[in-house]
């Protein structure tokens, strides 16, 4: 669609001065916090300096540079409130950055090198509970850019819901009631681009109605985690896992790993002991990773979890793969300035002596950063070589054709 530049400068006009967020680099990182699926309404713009997202009724935008992030909003938003509720939804006053691991002897290294590929990794808290468990149930068994879309279309059908618009122009809406939602049929959500997942959400809504709707999800915090994951997985559309995304992303549980394909593959590299790591995931290997978390990283396993799950994802590979790769070279993972590991490991990858078997990768996969054992494979014997035919004239021949003379007679 195009839009004229009158049109552009009234939308850019329509936002508050840039605010200075006070946060340094290593606790906050826009592209890893924010595009990392733990949130679906933020994206980049077109020139990717800037972050465009909805919290609540208020359109935000970010961006940031070596020293800090700065922030504005759209709209005549009290200045304050906006502000409480951006550092509420960053986590800003909460939890840890991955320095806090820094003198952990025991933790993987991939650890350490995502942490130094990816600094201020931070758990997000989206503040609506209906949005996130809507947006997780919309995230299984998908990808976080084709979820970002599912969900903006969904918050676009309702026009009544619309905020105004970016800097650039987009147009920008707040997330639908649970009343709104029971409000589409299966049909309509398939046209918005749900497929599959279109009659499980109009199951959800009229749960959700008949439970009594967002204030019933607001009064599930008061709940331990055991209790508030088993009314979360009796909902349609929720499992495990998806509850496990609401628990962390949305009420708070800092302690909590959702266990998805990735987080699996990570295990099997790095966590799992080599008798589990051929194990298919299932409810008995899903809380043996989750231990396994909690062991190496304590209460805020979630945080430390969400650093190695950014690194795996496309987007970060390769900033991950670098800082590998310096770490081999420099001693460190970034490479010369100082590595959280313990010396007597430092010097053995110097000399390329490991210090213990290094873990096998996953079944069909190679790995680019974890040695794997070498493999055998068995070589099929070839059949022996069929005769050379004798040559016309020789004596075999001869013998031949006298044999199939006497084959003729006898017939």
């Amino acid at each position: 669609r195009t839009r004229t530049l009158g049109s552009l400068m009234a939308a850019a006009d329509a936002f508050s001065p840039w605010s200075d967020l006070c946060v340094p680099p290593d606790a906050l990182r826009l592209a890893p916090t924010l595009l990392s699926g733990m949130s679906f309404r933020w994206h980049p713009s077109a020139a990717g300096n800037i972050y465009v997202g909805v919290l609540s009724d208020c359109i935000y935008e970010l961006r940031e540079d070596d020293a800090t992030v700065h922030w504005r909003v759209c709209g005549p938003a009290d200045s304050d409130r906006a502000r409480a509720q951006l550092r509420e939804h960053l986590s800003l006053d909460r939890g840890v950055t991955a320095s806090a691991w820094a003198g952990g002897g025991q933790l993987p290294v991939q650890f350490f090198h995502a942490a130094a590929a990816l600094p201020g990794v931070r758990v997000v808290s989206v503040l609506s509970r209906l949005e996130s468990l809507v947006s997780f149930m919309g995230s299984a068994n998908n990808n976080i850019k084709r979820n970002m879309q599912m969900v903006a279309s969904l918050c676009a059908n309702f026009e009544e819901n619309r905020l105004g618009c970016d800097s650039e122009g987009a147009a920008l809406f707040s997330f639908p009631s649970v009343a709104q939602l029971c409000s589409l049929s299966e049909e309509r959500l398939w046209e918005l681009g749900w497929g599959y997942r279109a009659p499980r959400l109009h199951k959800l809504s009229r749960q959700l109605e008949e439970r009594g709707g967002e204030a019933w999800l607001d009064s599930l915090a008061r709940l331990c985690d055991e209790e508030l994951r088993a009314e979360l997985v009796a909902l349609c559309g929720v499992g495990r896992k998806v509850a496990d995304c609401v628990l962390l992303f949305s009420y708070g549980r800092d302690s909590v790993v959702p266990v998805d394909t990735h987080c699996l593959q990570m295990a099997r590299r790095f966590l799992l002991p080599p008798a589990a790591r051929d194990k298919s995931l299932g409810p008995a290997l899903y809380e043996q990773i989750s231990a396994c978390f909690v062991d190496l990283f304590g209460p805020l396993a979630g945080w430390a979890f969400m650093t190695l799950f950014a690194g795996e994802l496309a987007d970060f590979r390769r900033r991950v793969a670098a800082a590998a790769a310096a770490a081999e070279e420099g001693g460190g993972p970034g490479g010369g300035g100082g590595s959280p590991l313990r010396p007597d490991k430092r010097q053995a990858r110097r000399a390329r002596l490991p210090t213990q078997p290094a873990p096998s990768s996953p079944p069909g996969k190679r790995s680019r950063y974890f040695a794997s054992p070498p493999r055998t494979y068995a070589v099929p014997r070839r059949p022996p070589p069929a005769p050379a035919p004798a040559p016309r004239g020789s004596a075999g021949a001869a013998a031949c054709r006298v044999e199939t003379r006497a084959a003729r007679r006898r017939r």
